[in-house]
């Protein structure tokens, strides 16, 4: 029985010491990746934003960029955020998730790191990633386990909409070469990017006051190996830094069937050029 004893404690041991060397390489490779990305961005010249940088851009957009204060900031060379909510993967239940983020402008490109809780002691982290104009996820069970691995094709189209549509985070960036703006009324414009290949557009809605309300893609969903309607709607506002940005809201995939929200967001801070959130 001491032996029985003696052994089961050695697995449960070496079991545990698998999981957490497994959990510290995959998080060392997620910081060199964090680095990576952050080490390509082009530093931006010292010119602020001006509204001579809105003439060009539809009524809409400019109302957008005065109400969120960017006018006479720097557009800035990296952002970091942190983000928390609850996330739902089709057929489960919500479940609650921390996240950070960390984005360039020049070139375009992200790096979202999330945690989800699916149980006490039972976790999903990964990453999804747009870098050099491809899209591409990874994900583990307990930091160990591949539950989700893949890359390029359709997603660099989802990845290029994410991004554009998280320009809400760094207005600044709005006047971007690789982004054009088309009005469509007097709430809403179409911005179109460009990049690596691939061109995508996005309808924006805008409220009188020039909150940014909405915005809306045909978005490839790697689920369903297609496009699909996406939308993510804001619920409140807030000041970061002196801008007033988006802090709140919930993004759903508008299948034939009916609505189906994935996640509910909550941005807990956000930095302009500073490489690490707080």
């Amino acid at each position: 029985m001491r032996l029985a004893i003696a052994l089961l404690g050695g697995a449960v041991l070496a079991g545990t010491i698998a999981l957490l060397t497994a959990r510290l390489l995959f998080e060392r490779r997620l910081a060199r990746e964090i680095d990576a990305l952050l080490a390509a961005a082009t530093a931006t010249s010292a010119r602020l934003v001006s509204e001579q940088d809105l003439e060009p851009l539809p009524e809409p957009v400019r109302r957008w960029l005065r109400y969120a204060r960017v006018v006479g900031t720097r557009r800035p060379a990296v952002v970091s955020l942190r983000q928390e909510g609850e996330f739902r993967l089709e057929g489960r239940g919500w479940m609650p998730f921390s996240a950070e983020q960390y984005f360039t402008t020049d070139p375009p490109a992200f790096l979202w790191k999330a945690r989800f809780t699916m149980a006490p002691l039972l976790s999903i982290v990964g990453r999804d990633r747009y870098q050099d104009g491809v899209g591409s996820i990874e994900m583990r069970l307990l930091s160990l386990i591949p539950v989700a691995s893949t890359s390029g094709g359709g997603l660099n189209q989802g990845a290029l909409l994410r991004y554009l549509g998280e320009l809400q985070w760094f207005p600044g960036a709005a006047i971007a070469d690789w982004i054009a703006w088309e009005a469509l009324d007097a709430a809403s414009a179409r911005a179109t990017m460009t990049y690596g290949g691939v061109t995508a557009s996005m309808t924006v809605t805008f409220d009188h006051e020039g909150r940014l309300l909405e915005t809306r893609a045909d978005r490839y969903n790697d689920s369903r190996r297609r496009l699909e309607v996406w939308v993510n709607r804001n619920q409140s506002d807030r000041e970061f830094g002196g801008l007033r940005l988006p802090d709140a809201g919930e993004a759903r995939w508008e299948y034939e069937s009916g609505p189906y929200p994935y996640i509910r967001w909550r941005i807990v801070d956000v930095r302009q050029d500073r490489a690490r959130p707080n």
